[in-house]
């Protein structure tokens, strides 16, 4: 019986270990784009230099891109100073593959 018992004990605690660590090992949807800072303001390309951060939603991609902004102290106009980008991905030819994009300038729109 005990032996029974100290089986599914260990069971238990594997699926609970793979659990937990299948959470940690998210992928975040959004990834934070940010040219403020950049030299050429006018080069709109997604590149890896300019990453900030990634997020688990649209909104704290946003919340973190004004809040660079606002830190800077920037206007958040209708220049784009960052996009956030959804599911981005790495091409074999090291461009940035993102199913949607979202830039500040959308987001005022939203205020």
């Amino acid at each position: 019986m005990t032996a029974n018992l100290l089986n599914k004990f260990i069971m238990l605690t594997l699926m609970l270990s793979l659990f937990l660590l299948s959470a940690c090992i998210r992928t975040p949807e959004w990834t934070l784009f940010y040219f403020a800072d950049a030299a050429d303001k006018t080069d709109f390309t997604i590149k890896h230099d300019v990453i900030k951060g990634y997020y688990d939603t649209l909104e704290q991609c946003q919340a973190k891109g004004s809040g660079l902004l606002r830190i800077q102290g920037i206007e958040m106009t209708e220049n784009v100073d960052f996009i956030c980008s959804q599911q981005c991905q790495t091409l074999d030819d090291n461009q940035l593959d993102c199913q949607q994009s979202v830039s500040n300038k959308d987001f005022l729109k939203q205020l």
